[in-house]
């Protein structure tokens, strides 16, 4: 059986453990901040902002968390915990802030630029005077025609195909390209406009065709209204050439910038 002498000097050594700087931290209770994890939380949050750019408030909301967090962690130290997860929620949001417009804006050139190009094959197709190739350019992807020596037939079998390129060829724009030919020089003048609906992208653009005639060189421009869709199924994006309008003015020249109303 131990001794009473014995069972003091176990104790002094338990309790000078106990006195131990490392051992009094072990002990001692430290909270983890529950704002930094909102913030933490908001950070990932905020990355949304890179596909939906109305979504860039959050962004900013986390940003202010996370500095708040911050603060409170350091003016509690060291007895508040959470201050990665605040740096972590901050970076986050940060990088949601400076990417988020920057993609949008990319993306918005980005659009202008397959625009402008789908809108050049349409003039080459009728200054080359191929308006069958051109007007297939206007209808919807899914009901398009091959662009081969089948296409003669689609129109001129009779029934719809006969009668709507009647209509387009008769209409005002494509009447004066056609008659131009390669006399006529295109070139992209202004995005003008350039909006998102819910299942496309819609660019309205203006485009200035100059020829020469007996008086001199003369310029008037063509506003062209393209939607861009995206089938689902493949994932590849399709431009239409919605509207054209003859005589438009640019709003660089004092237009409004919008498509004409019809």
């Amino acid at each position: 059986m131990p001794s009473d002498s014995g069972f003091e000097v176990h104790r002094e050594v338990y309790q000078s453990r106990l006195n131990l700087p490392e051992d009094a931290d072990i002990v001692q209770y430290r909270a983890v901040s529950g704002l930094a994890i909102v913030g933490l939380l908001a950070g990932l949050l905020s990355l949304l902002a890179l596909a939906v750019p109305l979504l860039w408030a959050i962004a900013i909301l986390a940003i202010w968390i996370n500095v708040v967090a911050l603060k409170r962690i350091d003016v509690n130290a060291p007895a508040l915990l959470g201050r990665k997860a605040a740096l972590a929620g901050l970076a986050l949001a940060v990088v949601a802030f400076c990417a988020a417009p920057a993609d949008w804006v990319v993306y918005r050139l980005l659009l202008r630029e397959e625009a402008r190009q789908a809108a050049m094959q349409w003039f080459d197709f009728l200054r080359a005077n191929e308006p069958l190739e051109a007007h297939q350019l206007t209808v919807s992807p899914n009901s398009r025609d091959p662009l081969d020596d089948s296409l003669w037939n689609a129109y001129h079998g009779g029934g719809d195909g006969r009668m709507m390129i009647d209509q387009f060829i008769n209409g005002p724009e494509v009447r004066t390209l056609l008659a131009l030919g390669d006399k006529a020089t295109i070139r992209y003048y202004d995005t003008e406009s350039q909006w998102s609906e819910s299942d496309r992208d819609r660019v309205y653009q203006t485009f200035a065709v100059t020829f020469q005639d007996r008086d001199g060189l003369k310029t008037f421009f063509i506003g062209m209204l393209l939607d861009r869709t995206l089938d689902l199924p493949t994932g590849h994006a399709y431009w239409q050439i919605a509207r054209t309008f003859g005589g438009v003015q640019p709003k660089a020249l004092g237009g409004n910038g919008n498509p004409p109303k019809i």
